[in-house]
């Protein structure tokens, strides 16, 4: 228990020391050497009425959902024909490239009114994903307020609370049984309808996952509430579980990629057998990548790699083309070679298992 607690404090430090290569920041606090990015004044209010009749919402109390590095507020100007005139993004500490190309997103919605704009579901920018789906949300926030308070003529200063979506209540249930019922519950039919629920809604409806992205911006940023509930399970199911005899229980439970790749070894029977001095060669392997790519973390060079892990894949529409077809061949390989990705390349996985003591 001691060396795994230690592994643990160990893991934590070298991912709080790259957060704060990469990101400048810890908890929100930028580090000594880098000034802070973020707003130090934010607009609290939730609307201001134009004197033509029109509406901006700002849509900083309206949605939880943040960026890579933070918060992306917008302000939604929607005029008195109902439709939407102007969208003007509030500071934030995004990084300007990605979060640049994240904003001709936005272009797509001018013109709309709030009504078509819940009903759409824009593609998100190559390389931007969770600048886009910050940006996204943002948008549809502000529109349900608008539809919601009944409309210009309808709505009054203030601010709405904005709860969490529907969806990801569902895929919180998901995730909390993921976590929860392999506990206690040993059925073969029960194990692979909950992979398959981790793969269709963690996966491909929420894109709920651990990675690489994930926690340097919780590290360096903190955690968005209250979607960041879910993430907290999988962290816990993650880090904190093998503490109690339970290695690996956010890979073999919960994990989208994980459960695709167990649910495609079932569909056939025939299994590549490698020699034990092959399967030590790829481990050496997975280990050394992990030693380099913490290493690219620390001195701030050639971060983007974190855009490359697989589990980008289950947001197909931002993903790159290079990493969904990847995605695709490992986990038709799995097929015949039992996890292989999670075995022998996963830098998340690695991070898990380094934790573990493993």
């Amino acid at each position: 228990m001691k060396n795994k607690i230690f592994s643990l404090i160990c893991c934590l430090l070298m991912m709080c020391a790259a957060a704060l290569c990469v990101k400048g920041s810890l908890a929100g606090y930028p580090s000594a050497e880098t000034p802070a990015t973020a707003p130090t004044a934010v607009k609290v209010d939730t609307l201001t009425m134009l004197p033509d009749g029109g509406v901006v919402i700002h849509t900083r109390a309206l949605t939880s959902e943040q960026g890579y590095a933070g918060p992306t507020p917008l302000d939604v100007t929607i005029a008195d024909d109902g439709r939407i005139a102007d969208i003007t993004p509030l500071a934030n500490a995004e990084t300007p490239g990605f979060f640049n190309r994240a904003v001709a997103l936005l272009e797509s919605y001018v013109g709309k009114t709030p009504e078509e704009v819940v009903a759409m579901k824009p593609d998100a920018v190559t390389g931007a994903t969770y600048s886009s789906r910050a940006l996204t949300a943002n948008v549809d926030a502000a529109s349900r307020y608008y539809i919601e308070k009944g409309g210009a003529e309808a709505l009054d200063a203030g601010s709405a609370g904005s709860g969490m979506p529907v969806k990801m209540w569902i895929a919180l249930g998901v995730a909390l049984a993921a976590f929860l019922l392999p506990l206690f519950v040993k059925n073969r039919i029960y194990h692979n309808l909950q992979l398959a629920a981790n793969v269709i809604v963690l996966g491909f409806w929420c894109g709920s996952f651990i990675d690489y992205t994930l926690m340097i911006r919780y590290l360096s940023g903190g955690i968005s509430w209250p979607e960041g509930v879910i993430a907290v399970v999988m962290l816990i199911a993650a880090f904190i579980m093998p503490l109690f005899g339970r290695p690996q229980h956010y890979c073999n439970h919960i994990c989208p990629l994980g459960s695709a790749q167990t649910l495609m070894a079932q569909m056939c029977g025939y299994k590549i057998r490698m020699s034990a001095r092959l399967v030590k060669a790829l481990d050496t392997f997975r280990r050394i990548l992990w030693g380099v790519l913490m290493l690219l973390l620390w001195a701030d060079v050639a971060v983007e790699w974190m855009d490359l892990e697989l589990f980008q894949a289950f947001i197909p529409e931002s993903a790159a083309i290079g990493v969904v077809v990847a995605a695709i061949l490992f986990i038709l390989l799995s097929a015949v070679v039992s996890r292989p990705y999670c075995r022998f390349v996963c830098p998340t996985g690695s991070l898990i298992k380094r934790a573990e003591n493993i």
